[in-house]
């Protein structure tokens, strides 16, 4: 996983789209990411002057520091996405049969090339005349993730 640089601004906020907002800062338009927890912490509003911290990435900046005259700054913690509660990677070696034989114990039937990413693979796979399904599949096996496969990115056909 990249490491994000961390930066530190001050501007105005210019719109809100619940937890995301637009600031003019140094002569440019950012867009910044408080998450829905901190948007509950900090109320954002057009015209409000602030100075954030965060981590820069390429769309966003995933706002940790906020805060504005009158008020107490917040502090914003951005959970990591994509894992179960408690799931950590085991530090195997990645292999695409370990990967294969485990959707297929669990009653999966894979179809394709499962695609590697850093810590696990992404697998194509249905069970019976289900919806096709991508499944999280760490190093060890383990299926951790389970979401409705996007038609575009496994180029589907309807």
């Amino acid at each position: 996983m990249p490491h994000n640089e961390t930066t530190a601004l001050s501007g105005t906020i210019t719109h809100v789209f619940a937890h995301r907002f637009t600031l003019e800062a140094e002569g440019s338009t950012h867009l910044a990411d408080l998450g829905p927890k901190g948007a509950e912490a900090f109320s954002l509003s057009p015209g409000l002057p602030v100075t954030l911290e965060g981590e820069r990435r390429p769309s966003e900046i995933k706002v940790t520091r906020i805060e504005t005259a009158g008020r107490k700054p917040v502090e914003i913690e951005h959970k990591k996405p994509n894992h179960a509660p408690g799931h950590k990677h085991a530090d195997v070696p990645a292999d695409v049969n370990v990967v294969i034989a485990a959707a297929k114990k669990a009653g999966w039937e894979p179809k394709g090339e499962p695609r590697q990413k850093p810590k696990h693979f992404e697998v194509l796979a249905r069970q019976g005349q289900d919806a096709w399904t991508e499944l999280h599949v760490d190093f060890a096996g383990t299926i951790y993730k389970q979401k409705p496969a996007d038609a575009e990115k496994w180029s589907l056909a309807a």
